[in-house]
């Protein structure tokens, strides 16, 4: 089969691996149809994560059933299903208590697992032809239609973008009169204030550099803000107060911020200031300036253990500095954390099939597997309006 390896930093090839095959009776060997490429992916890709090198790379897929072990009881051979980035047993303690992204059994010793994914299990990645999927009854997502109909980008966010967004924005209860700012128009950004939008709420701010990002988030009902241009804490603050004008009750009007806040970008945020650099503080010290007392925020971008490659020497080591008395005066809520797939996603297939929600309106390219080298260097690089890119076996 051929799948996609990342043979070094920033150095991907494509070559024929041995086939997938299943190991154990709970398992299905799925042959992929559809496999995007994810933000984390990249951190990978530059070095920033290192572990899987000489691995196959990626944990979004979508595929068809083509073999399933005698145990397996939920999909069976010619299924569609979307599989969620994170491997769980679906009976554990914390599966069970409904963290799948932390499951105890489909990574021993450790919380949590993971395709192609440094100390997530040892999985090997999903941008391939065939996968073997362990668990299968409890990480199948059975999904209606054929490969390749108009459904193929919605399902396949399923695995991950989707549900991540919608999970951000879940969290922290963001709801019909509120306002929310997200950090970072990447898929993950963009589908938290598409979310926050289905879920009613009355304005949400998009904050990035790159234009066609910025233009995606308007599609999608936000208000964008370019970092570059001006502060924008002091954007959104004359934002606010321009759509609050004459509407605000005279005590009303101290709370010039938001109610909500997601950081959707993590560890390798760009200076304000200069966009050539990295500055991985500024943006929850904005988040604490914004939000308004008694508000809530969530920590959905990507913090690894060690970035020895980072410019702050708080992150190197697994550490960063938080405004923890701002957030504790204005008695901000903070959450952070993986999601957990398994918890949103049959929500959201069933809003994708009803047309209640159309998430592959972000996908950018669609490219097949063979210019997977290609496409990883101008995602890397966002260019070309590189934003989501789904690969075809």
């Amino acid at each position: 089969m051929e799948a996609v390896i990342l043979d070094d930093t920033r150095k991907i090839v494509v070559r024929d691996v041995p086939d997938a095959e299943m190991r154990e009776t709970t398992d299905v060997l799925l042959r992929i149809t559809s496999s995007a490429i994810c933000g984390t992916d990249l951190h990978f890709y530059e070095g920033r994560m290192p572990g899987i090198e000489g691995g196959i790379i990626g944990h979004e897929p979508l595929g068809v059933v083509e073999e399933a072990g005698s145990a397996v009881t939920n999909v069976r051979k010619g299924d569609r299903v979307v599989v969620p980035t994170h491997i769980c047993c679906g009976f554990c303690a914390m599966c069970s208590a409904g963290h799948s992204s932390a499951c105890l059994t489909s990574n021993p010793g450790a919380a949590g697992a993971a395709y192609g994914y440094p100390n997530k299990g040892g999985y090997a990645g999903a941008q391939t032809e065939l996968l073997r999927v362990p668990f299968a009854d409890a990480n199948c997502l059975k999904l209606p239609g054929e490969p390749g109909d108009d459904r193929e980008d919605d399902f396949v966010l399923l695995a991950d973008a989707f549900p991540t967004g919608y999970h951000a924005v879940a969290t922290i209860d963001v709801g019909p009169g509120d306002t929310l700012v997200v950090f970072g128009a990447g898929a993950i950004g963009l589908l938290a204030a598409y979310s926050a939008r289905m879920r009613g709420a009355a304005r949400v701010y998009v904050v990035d550099a790159i234009e066609a990002r910025l233009r995606k988030s308007e599609e999608l009902g936000a208000v964008p803000i370019n970092f570059l241009e001006a502060d924008p804490v002091e954007q959104i603050k004359e934002q606010q107060a321009r759509w609050r004008s004459g509407s605000a009750f005279r005590q009303e009007l101290p709370l010039a911020g938001v109610t909500c806040a997601i950081d959707a970008i993590g560890f390798q945020a760009r200076s304000k200031h200069d966009y050539a650099k990295e500055d991985p503080l500024w943006v929850t010290e904005a988040m604490a300036e914004l939000v308004n007392p008694g508000g809530r925020v969530m920590a959905i971008g990507l913090w690894p253990q060690q970035d020895p490659q980072s410019t702050e020497a708080s992150v190197r080591n697994g550490r960063l500095r938080v405004p923890w008395a701002t957030f504790f005066n204005k008695g901000i809520s903070l959450v952070m954390g993986r999601d957990d797939d398994e918890r949103w996603n049959r929500k959201l297939r069933d809003m994708i099939i009803t047309g209640a929600a159309k998430p592959g309106r972000i996908v950018s390219h669609r490219l097949p597997l063979e210019d997977a080298a290609d496409a990883y260097a101008k995602f890397d690089s966002r260019v070309d309006g590189y934003t989501k890119v789904v690969l075809k076996p």
